[in-house]
């Protein structure tokens, strides 16, 4: 259905940035309990890409401004509660986890005590050496602090398909050096990164729609040389058809809601290739 060849063949090649995003709108949840459902989602599309034969992923966690939100008490509680539980996965599945950001500053709210920079650090050198996946997460992160500390980079692979949730655009300060993520092509979701919003399939629908960018988009930037052949043809498709795809990938296989509880809770994903946007239904 997305006309993808030999998926299993490229996926070890998919590095996702995920920006997570929307969990205070996308829930009737509240406080901490809508930020600790955002990061069971990240840790359930991490668990599927690794499944998949994936290597690696980003996800943005906390940026350097989000310390000075009013709600940002709420962020950091949702954070800590979920310690445990990748501490635990990670152990379990042999998966490194790398966090990016400025760790020497203190990350607890104004008045409460402890030390999750330093936690954090340490979970970082415990899973140092597995190898089965890398999951890097971006706390307290800013492009600036990452432009000045670029070697901490230097042995983590390359993005090519930023995933951006209900906002289509992308914070600057939020993303990797161009060094990481100048190739990288944009997914738009509308939905918001809330795990109890997700199934497993439409999160698997997610991880396909971003390996079909990955590969229309690959070899587009920069360098890029077009035969006379090649001109014509985009030229046609993209300025004379206005390609358009819209697809309804779970409506092609089954209308039933009891098999795929997703048709009541339908997510749409955007991308773009070289002659145009593509819509998915998932």
């Amino acid at each position: 259905m997305l006309s993808v060849d030999n998926p299993y063949d490229k996926m070890s090649d998919l590095v996702i940035y995920e920006m997570t995003d929307g969990m205070r709108t996308s829930t009737r949840r509240e406080g901490a309990d809508a930020y600790f459902d955002g990061g069971v989602f990240s840790l359930r599309l991490l668990h599927i890409l690794k499944l998949l034969g994936c290597r690696a992923c980003y996800v943005n966690v906390i940026e350097e401004r989000h310390r000075f939100r009013e709600n940002y008490i709420s962020i950091f509680e949702g954070l800590r509660r979920l310690y445990a539980m990748y501490e635990q996965y990670a152990d379990e599945n042999k998966v490194r986890l790398r966090f990016l950001g400025d760790l020497e500053a203190k990350l607890e709210p104004q008045g409460m005590a402890g030390d999750f920079s330093k936690n954090l650090r340490d979970l970082e050198e415990r899973t140092d050496k597995n190898t089965a996946f890398t999951a890097c997460f971006l706390v307290n992160y800013s492009l600036r602090w990452a432009m000045k500390n670029e070697r901490l980079f230097d042995d983590l692979p390359d993005i090519n398909t930023i995933v951006r949730h209900t906002k289509l655009q992308v914070p600057t300060d939020m993303l990797p050096p161009p060094s990481k993520s100048d190739y990288s092509s944009i997914v738009y979701v509308q939905q918001g990164s809330s795990s109890e919003r997700w199934s497993d399939s439409q999160l698997i629908y997610l991880v396909a729609v971003a390996l079909r960018c990955m590969m229309l988009n690959y070899g587009t930037q920069y360098l890029r040389i077009y035969s006379d052949k090649e001109k014509e043809m985009i030229r046609s498709e993209r300025e004379d058809r206005s390609h358009l795809v819209l697809k309804d990938l779970v409506g092609a296989r089954t209308q039933s809601t009891a098999e795929y509880p997703s048709r009541s809770n339908p997510k749409r994903i955007i991308m773009a290739g070289p002659f145009g946007p593509e819509i998915y239904t998932i």
